[in-house]
């Protein structure tokens, strides 16, 4: 009878904390610069009706920014994957009462 046992797989594994944290961090970067784009656009053509096209930016964008970055490893869509191997490829060990003794 095979018996079967999930093995962690290594290639599932989460990135690390500091690639985590690295990559939230770009994105916040590239956030807040985008951001900061939209209300310098706000600024120089405020007069014009053109002006709302830079408030979603300039106001909703933080928000959404800090959401995102906060989010960290909770994101990930599911658990890693665990491989089935079954146990007859295993060497099967033995042992008596009559052998220990």
């Amino acid at each position: 009878m095979v018996s079967i046992e999930p093995v962690q797989s290594i290639t599932s594994a989460r990135a690390s904390h500091s690639d985590d944290v690295a990559r939230r961090m770009k994105a916040y970067a590239i956030s807040m610069g985008i951001r900061t784009l939209c209300v310098i656009g706000l600024v120089v053509v405020f007069p014009h009706w053109s002006a709302w096209l830079f408030v979603p930016g300039a106001v909703v964008l933080p928000y959404v920014a800090v959401l995102l970055a906060n989010a960290g490893r909770e994101r990930s869509p599911s658990a890693p994957a665990a491989v089935v191997m079954p146990r007859s490829n295993l060497p099967v060990l033995r042992t008596t009462r009559d052998d220990a003794a």
